[in-house]
């Protein structure tokens, strides 16, 4: 029984000191996504496909970079994708894509370089809320 009883309050402090009191946490419940597209890449044929607030997807033209996109996505939206293209640049020019959620980046950023007939091709990881 005192066997137990000790591996009882053993269990009961490891729970009891493991509480969320980390002031740096990461907000990964968010539903702010912030797409930024980066780069040297000079390319006049940037497209964009992305899931909207709703959840459909759109494809945008994209000017110029630099380039931001914020999306808050409704509450029936399950996850996000964007992928990005780009054709008529130059052999070596560069995008990157960060994407934040809350204001703070979700993973790495994605970087594609223009191949030799100048054109690139970004594809971002799902995001799932």
């Amino acid at each position: 029984m005192k066997k137990l009883a000790i591996t009882l309050i053993t269990v009961l402090t490891v729970f009891t000191s493991c509480s969320k009191d980390d002031t740096n946490v990461t907000n990964n419940s968010s539903r702010t996504i912030r797409y930024e597209l980066t780069g040297n890449f000079t390319g006049n044929n940037i497209i964009t496909a992305y899931t909207t607030a709703s959840g459909g997807t759109i494809t945008e033209q994209i000017a110029s970079l630099p380039w931001t996109k914020e999306i808050t996505f409704d509450a029936g939206v399950s996850g996000a994708n964007i992928t990005i293209s780009g054709a008529g640049g130059m052999a070596g020019q560069q995008a990157t894509l960060v994407i934040k959620r809350g204001g703070n980046p979700v993973g790495s950023p994605t970087t594609a370089t223009a191949d030799a007939g100048g054109t690139l091709i970004i594809a971002a990881p799902v995001i799932v809320f």
